[in-house]
């Protein structure tokens, strides 16, 4: 009887954490949508200076125009903190990337 009772409590533990949290993705949280990116200039041109001082540091230029925006949106998630960007500073890289990314 012990068992049973360890087993169906090892299989509720197992159940509720293997299921899906009720949080936003990262990429959701972090990396602003194709309609919330800044168009503006001087945005965009503190994003280039940014890509090219902090992005290209690790790993070249990466040519963004082959992927779209939304392509690029989880790559950016995971980069941003690598990169340890601050919100302002992911919303520049978010704008020079979508304003080089494949339409």
């Amino acid at each position: 009887m012990k068992k049973a009772i360890v087993s169906a409590m090892l299989l509720a533990v197992v159940m509720v954490a293997c299921t899906p949290k009720a949080s936003p993705s990262v990429t959701e949280a972090t990396i602003p949508t194709e309609s919330a990116v800044s168009k503006s200039s001087a945005t965009i041109s503190a994003g280039h200076t940014l890509f090219t001082t902090k992005c290209t540091r690790c790993h070249g230029q990466k040519p963004v125009e082959k992927w779209t925006y939304e392509e690029l949106r989880p790559v950016l998630a995971s980069m941003v903190k690598k990169a340890k960007l601050d919100k302002t500073e992911t919303e520049q890289v978010s704008a020079y990337v979508y304003s080089r990314a494949k339409k």
